[in-house]
């Protein structure tokens, strides 16, 4: 359960780092965290919110791992491979 957690707060990042330069992806991100956060307190207060089961959890985790791991190829690979890109076809901007 601590691994759901850690990948939450990364997951939960995501908009920050993405707010410069990509905002529309980071807005579109944050009612997928929301939804996960809402799913984690349902799961731990199970009798007092309503009844989910842990795959719902579990699904809701993997999403925003997901778009965490797209919004790093965004910031990070995607650039390299631009500029990598141009060099072997000799254009400049």
């Amino acid at each position: 359960m601590d691994m759901f957690f850690a990948y939450m707060f990364v997951a939960s990042a995501t908009p920050l780092f993405l707010w410069l330069e990509h905002r529309k992806i980071a807005i579109s991100s944050i009612p997928f965290i929301l939804i996960m956060w809402l799913l984690a307190i349902a799961f731990l207060f199970e009798g007092f919110l309503f009844h989910i089961t842990e795959s719902t959890f579990v699904v809701a985790v993997l999403v925003n791992v997901v778009i965490a791991h797209i919004a790093a190829f965004i910031l990070y690979a995607s650039p390299l491979l631009m500029s990598k890109t141009k060099q072997l076809t000799g254009t400049s901007e």
